[in-house]
């Protein structure tokens, strides 16, 4: 009987560690993937985050960020996407619900290049929290509205953190798209407004 006693003790504890997800944790800010070791996530959390980004600029080599954890309850799969006057930004968010689950590398779709008849003023600066239009960026594929972002980014090298404000074409219909809890190297949003386009 108390061999009976402790098996059952034994199977509740495991049924009990068996509700908390396991997920891979990592940052890279430099390749297309990271690894890292697996931790047990709070009871409520419920799926795996992968995200990846990449962020590309005319003539030089894209710079990639990506990164797995816990997901928040609120996160969903997403594809997002911006563009600046010669520069582009994308974004795909992946969750998933089994333990380890995490570990296969996303891959970003193919960029659609087609023009959609939208456009929106352009502009973009460093070292500042605002940007006034100095152009017009036309808008490519689901990028049928316009944002206007200043913010403040967390960097790779010294110094830490780096201001930044830019105009172009998003994916994004409104704020609630624009995936900010995601952004790993966000800091802080000092405006975000998303318009349609001209």
């Amino acid at each position: 009987m108390r061999f009976f006693a402790a098996g059952a003790i034994l199977f509740l504890v495991f049924i009990a560690a068996g509700n908390a997800i396991q997920c891979e944790t990592c940052v890279d800010l430099a390749n297309k993937n990271c690894y890292g070791e697996l931790v047990t996530c709070a009871k409520n959390v419920k799926g795996c985050l992968s995200a990846l980004s990449e962020y590309s600029k005319e003539g030089v080599k894209p710079v990639y960020t990506s990164f797995k954890n816990c997901s928040a309850l609120r996160t969903k799969n997403a594809m997002y996407r911006s563009a600046i006057r010669k520069s582009s930004y994308q974004l795909k968010v992946q969750v998933c619900q089994k333990s380890g689950c995490s570990k296969t590398p996303l891959q970003l779709p193919p960029k659609n290049k087609t023009l959609n008849g939208v456009k929106c003023p352009t502009c973009n600066v460093t070292g500042a929290l605002t940007c006034e239009a100095d152009g017009v960026v036309q808008c490519v594929g689901e990028m049928t509205h316009c944002i206007y972002m200043a913010a403040t980014f967390y960097r790779s090298e010294l110094p830490p953190t780096e201001t930044s404000a830019y105009r172009g074409c998003t994916s994004a219909k409104s704020k609630h798209d624009y995936p900010e809890d995601i952004l790993y190297r966000l800091q802080s949003i000092e405006t975000l407004e998303i318009s349609k386009g001209v």
